[in-house]
């Protein structure tokens, strides 16, 4: 078993190795096992909740790891001391730093992305990359002006952070101009744009891009969108979410491609 202390001893150090991060709750910690990063320690509320996670253990490191990592017991009002939120359902885990993919890795290998324009929401950068890990997507974020992937946006994503494909590069608007080098299509997101999202052909490459509810698209992204798009809204609020707005212009994405193969 591996003490609290001695955890947190080599997650603040950063001259004996990269920093380490705290996640927490049930899927993103059993999502991280089965994931790419690797999980130092389990830490588990000492509780009936606690117990009964223990013993799920084993059944969600099998056939992903070959050794459970340790196992840590300390009190839920620890556990929520150290998160700082009561929102850990009882279980979280010590892990790797989050494996941000290179962007020339993101256009090689990916024909469908998302690219986030100065989002400060966790819940909402979670929610994009939930709903693109489950379109075979990409996101890219900005190093600055812009949430970055913690606990509270794993947790929000439902874990799926762990298998996404996420970027973070310098500046935005220089990766689209390399995106369009690519032959990548670039749409962005508006809502008073005149073009229908569902008007556009998404059987090409193809980059969607979203700004912050607050600003929207910056006035340089903006010009670099080849097509602004809008979802027609037939209430009186004058935008969606962007988490919303982006799984909606996703499987709008994976619909027609399905449908240009013959699928369902």
């Amino acid at each position: 078993m591996c003490g609290t202390s001695q955890v947190a001893a080599r997650s603040s150090e950063s001259d004996k190795g990269p920093v380490l991060d705290l996640i927490y709750g049930r899927n993103p910690v059993r999502e991280a096992l089965r994931g790419r990063r690797q999980v130092h320690v389990i830490l588990l509320a000492t509780s009936e909740a606690g117990n009964e996670l223990e013993g799920l253990l084993p059944s969600w490191c099998a056939g992903f790891r070959t050794v459970q990592p340790p196992v840590d017991r300390v009190s839920p009002a620890e556990l929520t001391n150290r998160l700082k939120t009561p929102d850990h359902q009882g279980i979280a885990a010590v892990v790797d730093p989050y494996p941000y993919l290179e962007p020339e890795d993101v256009l090689r290998d990916h024909t469908l992305v998302v690219a986030l324009d100065e989002v400060q929401d966790p819940h909402n950068l979670g929610a994009v990359i939930r709903s693109a890990e489950g379109a075979g997507a990409a996101v890219i974020i900005p190093r600055h002006r812009a949430v970055e992937v913690t606990g509270s946006v794993v947790k929000a994503s439902a874990g799926a952070t762990e298998h996404a494909a996420v970027s973070k590069v310098r500046n935005l608007a220089d990766f689209l101009g390399e995106a369009k080098k690519e032959g990548f299509w670039i749409y962005g997101a508006a809502a008073r744009a005149s073009e229908s999202y569902a008007g556009q052909d998404y059987g090409y490459s193809t980059c969607f891009v979203l700004g912050s509810e607050g600003e929207g698209l910056g006035r340089r992204v903006a010009s670099l969108c080849d097509v602004m798009v809008s979802l027609p809204l037939a209430g009186r609020v004058e935008s969606l979410n962007v988490s919303v707005t982006s799984g909606i212009l996703l499987y709008e994405a994976v619909r027609q491609r399905r449908l240009k193969v013959g699928g369902q």
